[in-house]
């Protein structure tokens, strides 16, 4: 497996508020994260720095083998339940630093949380709040893995609005579930398929809402299966997302299965 990472501050925005990480919690099992934080002033970017950071040393303490163990028990059960404990630490992680700050400047911040936790040996798990993404990416088409957590969603599993009024819904940027602004969060919490499908591995894709609002499925698809370096694909979608008016920040990270 091969991946890469790549967050840009946009064309319009003052300050990048995504944060990301990709790490290797132990021998053959990685942590990818993207998080995309709200807030005035800095409190966005230190919402999503700090999930980042929390979430990633959580799943790694709760996955680590007691001695004399060397290699974790990656049991489906055990891993989803390592992803909701350290959503919850990074949850409380965000409310308390928040709660900190007496003068009120922080209060309000809070942050989307994204993940994809995989192995060498072909398993994945994602952990999601809000409504950044995963996608899987094949050279022939594109599926959604998460399921957003917003108002606009809402309203098209409702039946109320559909895909097409979803693109100019007014409350569009509007998330109904949040890392940091209650003391509690539910985060969805789901086995990954990662077999080949029709004799290819294909990508998985994490990604804020600057890429997604800004770069058609179709053209995914197509910068993704442009058989470029996997930081060069990167770079595409980014510069892509910024050429089409990057009014967010956006965050890309590239998994090759």
């Amino acid at each position: 497996m091969n991946y890469y990472g790549k967050s840009d501050i946009g064309k319009v925005r003052e300050e990048n508020q995504d944060s990301f990480g990709i790490t290797e919690l132990l021998p053959g099992v990685y942590i990818c994260v993207v998080c995309d934080g709200m807030g005035g002033a800095a409190g966005g970017s230190i919402a999503s720095q700090i999930a980042v950071e929390v979430f990633t040393d959580t799943v790694r303490e709760k996955l680590t083998p007691e001695p004399p163990a060397t290699y974790p028990d990656l049991g489906d059960r055990k891993v989803r339940q390592a992803l909701v404990d350290a959503v919850d630490a990074a949850n409380l992680a965000v409310l308390n630093k928040a709660r900190e700050r007496a003068d009120g400047s922080l209060d309000g911040m809070g942050t989307t949380l994204t993940a994809v936790l995989f192995t060498e040996t072909g398993y994945a798990w994602s952990a999601n709040v809000g409504d950044s993404r995963v996608y899987r990416v094949f050279p022939n088409g594109i599926r959604q893995l998460t399921h957003d957590h917003s108002v606009v969603q809402e309203y098209l599993d409702k039946g109320i609005i559909s895909s097409e009024d979803a693109k100019s819904f007014a409350m569009r940027n509007v998330i109904t579930r949040a890392v940091g602004v209650a003391s509690w969060v539910e985060a969805d919490v789901e086995s990954v398929d990662i077999d080949p499908e029709n004799g290819m591995n294909g990508s998985l894709l994490l990604c804020s809402d600057g890429l997604y609002n800004c770069v058609s499925d179709e053209r995914i698809v197509a910068l993704m299966g442009s058989g470029e370096s996997i930081d060069r694909r990167a770079d595409m979608l980014v510069k892509t997302a910024r050429k089409n008016g990057g009014p967010d920040n956006i965050t890309v990270i590239i998994v090759d299965l």
